[in-house]
């Protein structure tokens, strides 16, 4: 009777060894879309109750989907040691971890952690600063603004004279951020030769103005309508 009840818990723990954990289903992309955002609700729920393993899943491992997943999640908790953890990767070797990390900072919505943002605007890989662009913009911190203008017309930020796509990273970012230290980048950037930059920036301005001149007019006499508008404001400083 003991020998076989050894023999269940054995067969129990091997079974169980064999088991995905929750960080596991969350970076396979051979589930489903609903399979994994379920694993990530719950690896949330024991993050939020010890954020020691996920911590630990971040910083070890080849798998750098799973190091992904674990440090996306380490952007939902509240806690001193997982903000030390995200800022620590900010520096690891690969780009998709650095992108990770300063994600996380967006999803932690400290606008203190802008600086360190900041800086990765001038990460040496294009993911990494595209996601300091979309976290700059979540945090809608105006320190931001000089830097995101500073990346736009970087030289960094073309190819061979070809505007790179992280361009509209910045203008998205601006137009969250929703200050008027904006509108002179933006006005600048709707003559901007990469079409997608100058849509970009009209859109932005609307959001941060609550304007639109678009109805009734070209796109042309839509930009020069921005341009009088922005003059105006100029003078009557």
């Amino acid at each position: 009777m003991l020998y076989g009840t050894g023999l269940i818990l054995l067969w129990t723990t091997l079974a169980l060894a064999q088991t995905p954990d929750d960080l596991q289903r969350a970076a396979d992309p051979g589930l489903s879309t609903t399979q994994r955002e379920a694993a990530f609700e719950r690896l949330l729920r024991q993050g939020a109750a010890n954020p020691t393993d996920l911590i630990r899943a971040s910083q070890d491992g080849e798998d750098t989907r799973r190091r992904w997943v674990a440090i996306r999640a380490m952007g939902h908790l509240n806690a001193p040691a997982v903000r030390d953890a995200v800022l620590q990767l900010l520096s690891d070797p690969e780009p998709a971890i650095r992108t990770a990390a300063v994600s996380a900072i967006g999803d932690l919505g400290d606008r203190s952690l802008t600086p360190r943002a900041i800086d990765a605007l001038q990460d040496p890989a294009i993911i990494v600063r595209a996601a300091a662009a979309e976290t700059l913009g979540k945090l809608r911190d105006p320190r931001a603004v000089p830097p995101l203008t500073d990346a736009l017309f970087s030289p960094d930020s073309f190819y061979r004279g070809n505007s790179l796509w992280v361009r509209r990273h910045y203008i998205d970012a601006m137009g969250q951020i929703r200050d008027r230290l904006a509108i002179p980048p933006l006005i600048r950037a709707i003559d901007d030769a990469d079409p997608a930059v100058a849509s970009a920036s009209l859109r932005a301005l609307e959001d941060l103005t609550g304007l639109s001149f678009a109805d009734g007019r070209s796109r042309e006499q839509e930009r020069t309508a921005w341009r009088r508008w922005a003059e105006a404001q100029r003078r009557a400083r």
